[in-house]
């Protein structure tokens, strides 16, 4: 039973290759945003606030994995080409943690389309997954101990967290998704 035919017209369509592109420049162009607002914190701006999430949730809940993927795959090394940002060292980790987000995310936002924590809860878990590789094997090279950037990056983050958090509310309150049949 296809559930999206009982969806308002034109909320929870196949995306068009000009959605596409849009989608993906607001990827980038949203943390680009970020990184112009004035700060002097020991870490970029962007760290605390998360916005590469943004753009991949966003494109997640609208449109699913692939575009989920491929937004949050485009939006971290474009931002790298023209901004220098993130950190060259921090951009494996970054896609990996992006990648799991928003795979986990397409999953989730299918079973439980309701739930306004999925973001949030999404980051924590693909921070868990990227940490204990990490531990278990340094492929992100040298991004410091484990845990400390784990520790680090959750305390730091919490801002985005709570931004990641009102985007999902009110994707949820103002877009609703109807529940997977699946």
């Amino acid at each position: 039973m296809n559930s999206i035919a009982t969806t308002p017209a034109g909320v929870f369509r196949k995306i068009t290759v000009r959605e596409t592109a849009v989608l993906l420049i607001v990827a980038w162009l949203v943390p680009f945003l970020v990184h112009l607002i004035p700060w002097t914190g020991a870490r970029p701006l962007g760290a605390y606030l998360l916005p590469m999430f943004w753009a991949t949730f966003v494109a997640v809940y609208f449109y699913g994995a692939g575009v989920g993927l491929l937004t949050g795959l485009f939006g971290p090394a474009v931002n790298l080409f023209l901004t220098g940002l993130p950190a060259w060292k921090f951009l494996s980790v970054l896609s990996f943690e992006l990648a799991l987000f928003a795979v986990g995310l397409a999953w989730a936002v299918r079973h439980l389309p309701r739930f306004w924590l999925l973001a949030p809860l999404g980051y924590l878990g693909a921070k868990t997954a990227s940490t204990l590789l990490q531990s278990v094997t340094p492929v992100f090279g040298d991004i410091g101990a484990p845990l400390r950037f784990f520790g680090s990056s959750v305390s730091g983050g919490a801002a985005g967290l709570v931004a990641l958090a009102a985007i999902n509310f009110a994707l949820v309150r103002f877009y609703p998704k109807p529940a997977s049949a699946a």
